[in-house]
């Protein structure tokens, strides 16, 4: 496809070198120590080396195998036991209700919050799966976690080593590592019934159509992610970035469809496009100094790693869990805090659906709290106000963004390894600049840290970088466990969006990198023009250089 192709054609010195192992910049790596070409069988044992036993791949996918079944029992169970099950409960009343033709985003200017956050599109595909009844909609919600979770995984992998080895011949820890670094996050997507690996089996998906060239498909699994939770959107601008019509028109035809016609069994088109506008006001549209969209203090609080949230919690003098403050503040003030909020802390939908007109506004229920929210406690490093620190995150997104953009490989330049890379970068942006990253969207560091590992396991640096590197990746992997011993404070101060950013340096040093190694073994490379190979040099680099420097044989 445009963008995502190598250049063809003859390269300059292509006369004088037609071996590929002797062109600048392909350096082959079956080469022994000689420069010599290796035999078959050294080869093969090199690759059994990487790879490991058939017996400890066995034993991997046992492992995950049971994870999956543990993390599956539990919902199940409580489901069948009639107990309150979380957001399935919340999922089931949504597609219930909305087959009933209630309206289930209240006017914002009610001073109502949605009990319901996700887009329209997201509350018809519930209407359809809800005819199951409670237990089947239940039961198809976590088999889909597991099918995300191994599709996530194998795309992981697939994209990193950019499809070069297949099955066992890989790595294992690159299927096995990132996902157990994060094995919390991913239980949690399963016991609160978060769809957030589903929406990154979708990413990945789209980004593997687009390295086979298939840009319309692309922004069709793009649209179905956003339909589905409205964050992955945020993929829209990177395809308007590279000039990927197809792609973007793709994404905003199939988020049209999603939006206003997938609705219709169950809506009028005037109610499907009411629905829209209700919910972008609340959702889209909504951010202030109480919080983001409709959660109130819980959108400061630590269980949100989103860079908007990280940088009001640090900077403001706003609690860091100021949800339970507010919660503890209603219950004492009325017994109930909302009608249909019950007892055991599960909700009735219809019955908070259709309360009264004259029921109390959220912030007329919050009355007398500021002496509470005074008390609790906090992480804020500086208290600044309200628009100062909008305006540093705003400055803070931009910064991040043109990094990535600065580090970017031109069209021309793009390959398979480099576009592992990129891929990886746009991930981390999308999940960091969401308003709302709870913790669990970070799930989606299961691409990235696989795209790091690869690069630490297959194409090591050399010399001190290397020290350099074992310590990036280290920190990486084991900052997320610092929850371990300090759960409030380690979330509080960005255990997950630190290693996030990490990333972003990291890889975005790496892939632009690679592209200055590509330029030392060209011929019109200018010395000194770029400084990025000389702080982190490829692996293959010194051994591109060594091969130029000796004399080559005349031709004959």
């Amino acid at each position: 496809m445009p963008g995502n192709e190598e250049p063809r054609g003859p390269a300059p010195d292509a006369g004088r070198n037609s071996d590929p192992g002797a062109r600048p910049g392909l350096i082959r790596r079956d080469r022994g120590p000689d420069g010599e070409l290796a035999s078959r069988g050294e080869r093969a044992r090199a690759e059994v080396s990487w790879s490991g036993s058939p017996r400890l791949w066995r034993g991997l996918v046992t492992l995950f195998l049971m994870l999956m079944v543990v993390f599956s029992v539990i919902p199940l169970t409580i489901d069948l036991l009639g107990k309150p099950n979380k957001d399935y409960s919340l999922w089931y009343q949504v597609g219930v209700v909305i087959r009933q033709g209630m309206n289930i985003y209240p006017d914002p200017a009610t001073g109502r919050l949605f009990p319901f956050m996700y887009p329209p599109s997201a509350a018809a595909v519930l209407g359809f799966l809800s005819i199951l009844g409670k237990h089947a909609t239940t039961l198809v919600l976590v088999l889909a976690h597991s099918a995300a979770w191994i599709g996530a995984i194998a795309l992981s992998v697939w994209l990193a080593t950019g499809g070069k080895v297949k099955g066992m011949r890989q790595h294992p820890l690159l299927a096995a590592a990132p996902s157990l670094c994060i094995i919390a996050l991913i239980h949690n997507t399963y016991l609160l019934g978060q769809p957030n690996l589903t929406l990154l089996t979708l990413l990945l998906a789209a980004f593997a159509c687009l390295r086979l060239g298939r840009e319309a498909p692309a922004g069709v699994l793009v649209a179905t992610a956003a339909a589905i939770k409205a964050f992955p959107i945020l993929a829209l601008g990177y395809f308007v970035y590279r000039r990927m019509w197809r792609a973007a028109l793709a994404t905003v035809a199939t988020l049209l469809v999603w939006l206003l016609v997938v609705p219709l069994p169950f809506r009028t088109p005037a109610q499907a496009m009411a629905d829209l506008a209700v919910w972008s006001r609340g959702m889209v549209f909504t951010y202030n100094a109480h919080g983001i969209a409709q959660r109130p203090y819980r959108s400061f609080s630590y269980k949100n790693q989103s860079i908007m949230a990280l940088a009001h919690r640090l900077l403001r003098d706003v609690p860091a869990d100021g949800e339970k403050v507010l919660s503890q503040h209603i219950t004492k003030r009325q017994g109930q805090p909302v009608r249909g909020m019950l007892a055991d802390g599960s909700i009735d939908l219809a019955a908070m659906l259709t309360a009264p007109t004259e029921t109390p506004r959220w912030d007329d229920q919050y009355e007398g709290v500021e002496a509470a929210l005074k008390q609790a406690w906090r992480v804020n490093v500086a208290a600044l106000d309200f628009r100062t620190v909008t305006a540093i995150t705003l400055a803070a997104m931009l910064a991040l963004s043109l990094f990535v953009v600065a580090v970017l490989p031109a069209r021309r330049l793009r390959t398979a390894h480099t576009d592992a890379l990129e891929f990886a970068l746009i991930t981390l942006l999308i999940v960091m600049f969401s308003p709302l990253s709870f913790n669990y969207a970070f799930v989606w560091l299961i691409y990235p840290l696989t795209v790091a590992l690869n690069l630490v396991l297959n194409e090591p640096a050399h010399g001190p970088w290397r020290t350099l590197e074992i310590a990036w990746i280290a920190s990486i992997f084991l900052i997320p466990g610092l929850a371990i011993v300090m759960p409030l404070y380690a979330q509080a101060y960005g255990n997950l969006f630190v290693p996030a950013l990490l990333l972003v340096i990291g890889l975005g040093v790496r892939v632009r990198a690679l592209q200055e190694t590509k330029a030392v073994g060209s011929q019109s490379y200018p010395p000194g023009a770029h400084i990025a190979s000389k702080i982190l040099p490829h692996p293959w680099a010194e051994q591109d250089q060594s091969q130029q420097s000796c004399p080559r044989q005349s031709e004959g």
